[in-house]
């Protein structure tokens, strides 16, 4: 598929000889926590994972009263999770001085999400913290968010791929969302219309 207005020069976007458009978006990680937000609906998913997971054999058993006896347990955990991932999302954003700063790469094919890299060796360096500490108490959810925390630095989205597409005119963000990849795309406001509109083209998948 070609590429439509390629004479389109917004605030921040810019079509760069290599025949992609490339821009810098910082993101404010208090006012926008979308970042947050997708943090916390991976490991939601992980939890329920693992809540199923160990509950479906006491539940085939008919062991109800068990299971009724440990949810105090998964609340517990629930509950520390949270906390952590809270406290875990400050300390970034004082690493980061507020702002989350994102490199994108979009043309015809896919878009790819990049930290730029003082941003991304802090993250890495703060994910191992949490992993191992999380590790050290015996403690999987804490050591799985670490290493999310730390692997996740860049993101790229296949548009052949993709199966829905979700905008935020309010945030200016855009998620792009493939069947195991949720990437997220932040614009100034002046772009937001325009590659939101690229995307939604090269998708063919999206209704």
């Amino acid at each position: 598929m070609e590429m439509e207005n390629l004479d389109y020069e917004g605030i921040n976007v810019r079509l760069c000889a290599d025949g992609k458009y490339h821009w810098t978006c910082p993101l404010d990680l208090l006012k926008n926590p979308s970042a947050y937000f997708t943090v916390c609906k991976i490991f939601g998913i992980l939890f329920g994972i693992a809540f199923l997971t160990a509950n479906v054999g006491p539940a085939l058993r008919g062991e109800f009263a068990v299971i009724g006896a440990e949810l105090k347990y998964w609340g517990i955990a629930l509950l520390v999770f949270l906390v952590i991932s809270g406290v875990a999302y400050l300390i970034l954003d004082a690493l980061y001085g507020g702002k989350y700063v994102v490199r994108f790469t979009m043309d015809e094919n896919g878009i790819l999400h990049e930290q730029i890299p003082a941003q991304a060796k802090k993250a890495k360096v703060l994910g191992g913290v949490v992993g191992a500490t999380g590790a050290l108490r015996g403690n999987p959810m804490q050591a799985g968010q670490g290493a999310l925390i730390a692997a996740h630095t860049s993101l790229s989205s296949d548009f052949s791929k993709v199966r829905s597409i979700k905008a935020s005119p309010r945030h200016f963000t855009i998620l792009v969302n493939e069947p195991m990849s949720k990437n997220q795309v932040y614009t100034a406001p002046e772009d937001f219309e325009f590659v939101l509109n690229f995307i939604k083209s090269h998708c063919p998948l999206v209704k």
